[in-house]
Parts: C-alpha cells; structure tokens; sequence
C-alpha cells in the first residue's frame, strides 16, 4: 500500500511539472502594432519648460481619475478606470482603457489569450450618464500635477488614442484598465507614486483581492478560480493591487493626502464585501452533490435513474471544465491558468464515471469500474491534500474550495458502491441456508 502511495505521489508531481513545462510563454504569434504604455511612457519628457501662454491654459487644465464601481455583466464586476481631461477650451474628455468589441476575431482571440483591447476618447458627460443609467457610483479625483506634467500627460493620451496606437494587450491584472491609468499618474510624478505604493505589502495576491467582486455570482466565482493557478495567489504590493479601479483611487487619494469626490452614489447597488470566502460557498455544492450521487444508492428505481442522470451530467461538466483547463494551461498564453493544481484534483479522468452513470441507468447493480474509479480520484484528492499541507511553498495555491468539492463527490461515489457491493453479498444466515 505504502508503494502505491509513493508511486502515485510521483506520478502527481511528474504530471504537474509537465504541465507547467508545457505551458506556452510564447509560439503564438502577436500583433507588432501594439502600443507598449511603460516603454512609450520612458520617452515622455514632464519637465518640457512652458511659455507664458501654455502655463496659463495648463494652470486651469484640470485631470482626473474616474472610477465607476462595479456592475453587470461579469466582465465589469471588478469596475472601471479612466482619465478624464477638463480644459478651458473644450468639454471634458475621457480616455477609456480596456475597451473592446464583441465578434468572431475577438472570440477568436480569446481563447488563444491574444486579449487586444483599446482606449478610446469619448465625452465624459455621455460616460457618466452610462455609468448613472446603470446605477453605478461615479467617483473622481483630481490629480495633482504641474502644468508641465499636464501637458505631458495630455500629449501622452491623444498620441495612444491615434488610431494606429490605440490598440494593447490586454491582462487580467498587470495591463488593464486601471493599471494604464495608474502608469501614467506614475510617470507624470517621476516614479515616486510606484516607490511609496510598492513599500507597502497588502498581505494578499490577486486572488484574494478580486474574489469579492465576484460575490454577485458564486458559480463565476467557483469557475473562474479554478481556472487559475498559484502565479495569483504570491502575495503583491499595494502598487500591484491598484489593478482594481477601487483601489487605485483610493491608493492615489492617500498618496495625495486628499479624498475622492463622489459624482453619483448609487441606490440600489451593494458595497463589494471586503472578504468572501469561497471554502463556505464550496461547502453546499459539496453537499448537493455528495446527496444527488447517493440517490443512485436508492431501492426506488425512478430515484436511482434520476440520481444517475444528474450525477452523469455533474461529472460530464466537470470533466469538459478540465479538458478546457488543460487547453488553457498548455496551448494558450493565459499566463494565469499555468501550474494548476486543479487539473489533477478535478481531472479528465471523472468523464469516465459520466459514462459509467450511464451505463448503469437504473440498474440496481452499478458498474464496479464506478466503486474502482472513484476510489482512485477520492485517494488521490487525499493524497494531493497531504502534500499540500507538508510543501506549503510549493503547493501556494489557493484551491481548498475544490478539496472540498472533489472529496465529498468522489467519497459519495465510494460510499454508493460500498453499500451496493454490501447489498449485493449474501448475508451469514442466507449464505448458511444456501450451504444447507
């Protein structure tokens, strides 16, 4: 028994780091006229002497951050994050970050991880009336910045807003919406934004950062977590946090030393929960689960038919959610989704007892390959647990609401196919009355 653990335990390890090894950090061909913020941003001089004239037009120039708190659909639970430009002689103007079209090529793109997103130049007035329409709240606050770093900064957002520089690569949490503004802010004060913002540790990764705003929908929540591997979960600097729009105004706030304006308050929408644990969302999916694979334990056989058809169903898209893991993790450049742990806790192996339920529709004997299979996945779930808490800094990944999925699913599997297997072997007195 002991050899079999230490061969499984090898064999776990074997896999993970083929697969992290398989992961694609390049290979897949990317757009060369992307627009780089960091290095454009380099060439930016914010010291350009001004005449008389251009110190006074800056001097009542005024630049904002604008943030839009969080709403439907999923792509904007975590909010939104602009510039917003007031000058003397024209109306304000807001540069959008992270805009994007739905169509076949971004579909296309997607999957593949190519994330090409742009900033566009609207008037503020008709953002803020989209975000006021869908009840969102509208902060703002004004930078503080000289008349030399305004128009640097300006200059700096009508040249990426040009048509032929308005297209970037797009990530979850180090180039989005909120990160390009707070690039700029960084660069327009030379760099001391980012050396106070990085001193500061928050104790957490991106993970635990962007899990409550995924509070409207645990199922998103559960989904998009499984996804991801342990490169979110290494603990980031306040700088790095300011990935969420939140964040970042209320970062740039303290660094200033002043607060946020409020534009618009909503009345119907809910704060984003400082925590949300997951473990405690995991632990009735658990229990569903576990209690729709006993109903196959039933002497009903209507309950026993309707027991395997949802257990099939369960571990079918369970089993397409790993075969798309493993995709991502290997043929794509979602850098977040490499070194999953998730692929051998919840592996492709669990379509075979999608097809075993089905099998077994109804019948009062299961398939024994269910009781075999189950126990195999109920171990080896067993097993990755106990490593994970002897190789803590290895195994970083925060991945407990899935432990306690997959032990309560494979464990009722193998409860089912004991009992059946009991209910299936002769009792002493019937096996005395068959010897007489």
């Amino acid at each position: 028994m002991l050899k079999r653990l230490l061969s499984m335990l090898i064999m776990l390890i074997s896999v993970i780091a083929a697969l992290a090894a398989a992961s694609v950090t390049g290979g897949i061909p990317i757009r060369e006229d992307l627009f780089w913020s960091e290095e454009e941003l380099g060439k930016v001089d914010f010291d350009s002497p001004l005449d008389d004239e251009e110190r006074e037009y800056y001097e009542n120039t005024h630049i904002y951050i604008v943030t839009a708190s969080p709403a439907e659909p999923v792509y904007i639970f975590f909010g939104h994050a602009g510039i917003v430009v007031d000058a003397p002689d024209m109306d304000e103007i807001m540069f959008d970050y992270g805009s994007f079209r739905f169509n076949d090529e971004f579909y296309a793109n997607f999957v593949f991880g190519r994330l090409y997103y742009s900033v566009i130049e609207t008037y503020a007035a008709f953002r803020y009336q989209d975000f006021m329409a869908a009840d969102r709240t509208i902060e703002k606050l004004e930078l503080d910045l000289t008349p030399e770093e305004k128009k640097a900064v300006i200059g700096f957002l009508s040249y990426n807003a040009l048509p032929e520089n308005e297209m970037y690569l797009y990530h979850y949490y180090k180039d989005n919406c909120a990160t390009r503004p707070r690039d700029i802010y960084n660069a327009a004060t030379g760099g001391a934004f980012k050396e106070w913002a990085a001193s500061i540790d928050t104790g957490k990764g991106f993970r635990a950062w962007s899990t409550p705003y995924m509070s409207p929908s645990p199922f998103f929540a559960l989904l998009l977590n499984y996804l991801q591997g342990p490169s979110i979960d290494e603990p980031i600097t306040l700088y790095d946090a300011c990935f969420l729009p939140d964040v970042l105004i209320s970062a740039i706030a303290g660094f200033e030393g002043r607060e946020p304006e409020v534009v618009y308050q909503t009345l119907t929408r809910e704060e984003t929960p400082e925590r949300y644990c997951l473990s405690l969302r995991a632990v009735p999916v658990a229990i569903a689960g576990a209690a729709v694979i006993m109903l196959t334990a039933s002497r009903k056989k209507g309950v026993r038919v309707i027991g395997d058809l949802i257990s099939a169903f369960i571990w079918l898209f369970l089993g397409i959610l790993s075969l798309v893991l493993a995709f991502v993790m290997t043929a794509t450049i979602h850098d977040v989704t490499y070194g999953n742990w998730n692929f051998l806790l919840i592996s492709p192996l669990v379509l075979g007892l999608s097809i075993m339920h089905l099998s077994s529709l109804g019948k009062k004997e299961r398939r024994q390959g269910l009781g075999r299979l189950s126990r195999i996945l109920l171990i080896t779930a067993i097993s990755m647990l106990t490593m994970k808490g002897c190789l803590v800094d290895l195994m970083i990944q925060d991945n407990i609401p899935y432990y306690i999925i997959a032990i309560s699913f494979y464990g009722a599997e193998s409860a089912v196919s004991a009992l059946c297997a009991s209910r299936k072997a002769p009792s002493s007195h019937r096996r005395y009355a068959q010897d007489r």
